[in-house]
């Protein structure tokens, strides 16, 4: 017998004798590793989604850095035209709105990521003595043509639609960006904003925002529909509850591993990687079938638990090893691409089959046991109930 052969009997052999130890010390250790789930990021920015290698890439974080430095937010202010409130806004003109775009504009300015901010304010307190004029000294300012034509970049023809400009820095960092935009609301909210407007939040950094909320429902999704549907399929094949529940905790354990790791060592989920976890339960639930199926045959033939056990470890483990290395053979070339994105996802599917691989083979045979004892247990229970009783 092959060295590898008796590594699995060995492994079978501990599991059948100390099944629930087994069980114990993986839950124990996956305690520890969903420890790691909260510091999964989202990498939602196209920079990183790029080779840093670029010289279009490398060039722009050079300007950025040492020249522009900045990611543009557009906070766009719209007067409601439907608003039924007597007290609304019907102008850009109206020195509310002003007052409120100068509180709001003074507020963003003090947020830690804002390096400057852009209103219509600015100009107007330029040419009012620092003041916010009311809408009459308005009309009158707009009748120089230099004004008017400054004030014009902020607001559109009708006065109904104006802008706050906001410059920040965060658009490669994912948690400083998400802790901005909740900023930037709360601001909004809290400088008193008057009735009858509207407001929208718009550019790039935002942009990536939402994108990162995508990803993150998009994956959430993924998940729990291919738990849904391949517990359907194992039901339907088993006909029994916990028989169609065995192989899917071990995937979904896989899930919570790779998820983990992914918290640990700062991997973070993009736009293709996303679909990962949904893509390693497909692939993970065979290795469990495969060993569940040889494990219930070899019963049906009169073997022990613990010879049923191991006969299916060796068997179908040397043929499970020999698969996951193609697959993952195959996801590691994805690793010599120059594309970040592609070699990220290689990177996680590596890591999410290695560990499927290795919890059907240390863990599942454990649950296998786990099980029959107890149903005997249970069957002897109720047999020791009914004779005392009769």
């Amino acid at each position: 017998m092959g060295l590898y052969k008796k590594t699995l009997q060995r492994i079978a052999h501990f599991q059948t004798h100390n099944p629930y130890t087994t069980i114990l010390v993986l839950l124990a250790l996956t305690v520890f590793i969903i420890g790691g789930i909260p510091y999964v990021k989202t990498v939602a920015s196209l920079e990183k989604m790029m080779p840093e290698s670029m010289d279009e890439i490398k060039y722009f974080n050079v300007l950025r850095d040492n020249f522009l430095g900045k990611d543009m937010i557009g906070i766009v202010i719209d007067v409601d035209m439907e608003s039924q409130n007597e007290k609304r806004i019907f102008s850009v003109k109206d020195k509310r709105l002003l007052e409120y775009i100068e509180n709001l504009r003074e507020q963003l300015s003090k947020e830690d990521d804002v390096i400057e901010t852009f209103a219509v304010t600015d100009i107007l307190k330029k040419f009012n003595n620092n003041h916010i004029p009311d809408e009459q000294t308005f009309d009158s300012l707009i009748k120089n043509k230099e004004i008017a034509n400054l004030i014009r970049n902020y607001i559109n023809d009708d006065f109904s639609i104006t802008y706050i400009i906001l410059n920040t820095d965060v658009g490669r960092d994912d948690r400083r960006l998400s802790s901005l935009a909740e900023a930037i609301k709360k601001d909004i909210r809290d400088a008193g904003m008057p009735p009858g407007i509207t407001i929208r939040l718009t550019g790039v950094p935002l942009i990536q925002q939402e994108l990162s909320k995508m990803i993150k429902s998009s994956m959430l999704n993924s998940l729990w529909s291919s738990i849904l549907l391949v517990f359907l399929i194992t039901f339907l094949l088993y006909r029994s509850l916990v028989s169609s529940l065995l192989p899917l905790i071990v995937v979904f354990i896989s899930v919570i591993w790779l998820f983990g790791t992914m918290g640990y060592f700062n991997l973070g989920i993009s736009t293709l990687a996303g679909g990962v976890a949904a893509i390693v339960i497909g692939v993970g639930i065979d290795y469990s079938i495969h060993l569940m199926n040889r494990y219930k045959y070899e019963r049906k033939q009169g073997k022990k638990i613990e010879e049923a056990v191991e006969e299916a470890v060796v068997s179908t483990g040397t043929a499970l090893f020999a698969t996951a290395i193609t697959t993952l053979a195959a996801f590691f070339a994805f690793l010599f691409g120059t594309m970040p994105e592609m070699g990220r996802f290689g990177m996680l599917m590596i890591i999410g089959i290695s560990y499927s691989l290795v919890f059907t083979i240390i863990g599942l045979p454990a649950m296998l046991v786990a099980e029959e004892k107890l149903v005997v247990f249970y069957k002897n229970k109720k047999h020791y109930l009914k004779v005392k009783n009769a």
